[in-house]
């Protein structure tokens, strides 16, 4: 009867540790299951506000471009230059586009500073604008507060870029707030 009892509790025993092992196996799966789809979601979200900040600097930097060259082209022709400047204005839609994107995508602090750096493009080009009209390129308070709108612009651009670094988490801890 003793090894009868003994092949019973062997048994007992046998089973109740297969039953610990799977339950114990189930929960580290399910903990490794859910830590890997916090790194996805993560890594997702990364690319997602790369491809969000990346799209503004591009439409920044080809608005901006784009104004340049049409007041190079003044310079040289009164009419090119404004047909130009023209086509430079229609890249400001873009840049409106991209900046709400940010706006949805990236953190408060990074959506204020794209808030702020396309409010500075929009001055550059504000401060452009007599030019477009027909105004002296050598009238100096329009130069002066084009080089300053400019200065801003690319101030502006700076910060962007410090606070887009920093959550994308370029040399850092992650900062997914």
């Amino acid at each position: 009867m003793d090894q009868g009892l003994a092949a019973v509790f062997g048994a007992t025993v046998g089973v109740l540790g297969s039953a610990m092992t799977g339950a114990l196996t189930w929960a580290a799966t399910r903990t490794q299951r859910r830590t890997q789809l916090q790194a996805d979601l993560h890594r997702w979200q990364r690319e997602v506000r790369r491809e969000t900040y990346l799209g503004l600097l591009n439409s920044v930097r080809a608005a901006r471009g784009a104004l340049a060259a049409s007041l190079d082209d003044l310079q040289v022709s009164r009419e090119d230059g404004q047909q130009n400047m023209a086509q430079a204005w229609r890249l400001l839609a873009p840049v409106e586009s991209a900046t709400s994107a940010v706006q949805l995508e990236g953190p408060a602090e990074t959506a204020a500073l794209a808030t702020d750096l396309a409010e500075a493009l929009f001055t550059v080009f504000r401060s452009a604008y007599p030019w477009r009209e027909g105004g002296a390129l050598d009238e100096p308070d329009l130069v002066v507060f084009y080089r300053q709108a400019r200065d801003t612009l690319e101030s502006a651009e700076k910060a962007f870029l410090t606070s887009a670094r920093r959550h994308l988490d370029v040399g850092g801890s992650s900062t997914f707030a």
